[in-house]
């Protein structure tokens, strides 16, 4: 089974899935840090199982980490792993 984990960006105006940035298995333990989870959490989102919402200072550590560029206060974004 293979797990795709992503940050997805979504408009707050229609909930519309603007943007879907693919976080690459070896950077989970930064993006661990980044979000402040618990052991547990990070075991699930490891897993594939979760949805966690991001806030403005976890997207800009992110975006340096990622080397991306996706945050806006016009969007609503979410950090989510499952299988492909």
């Amino acid at each position: 089974m293979t797990i795709a984990y992503t940050i997805d960006v979504y408009s707050k105006v229609d909930e519309a899935l603007l943007l879907e940035i693919e976080i690459p298995e070896n950077k989970l333990s930064d993006v661990a840090e980044i979000m402040g989870w618990s052991e547990e959490d990070k075991k699930e989102f490891s897993l594939g199982i979760g949805v966690y919402n991001i806030n403005e200072s976890q997207a800009i550590k992110l975006e340096s980490l990622l080397c991306k560029k996706f945050y806006s206060s016009d969007n609503s974004l979410q950090m989510s792993g499952g299988s492909v």
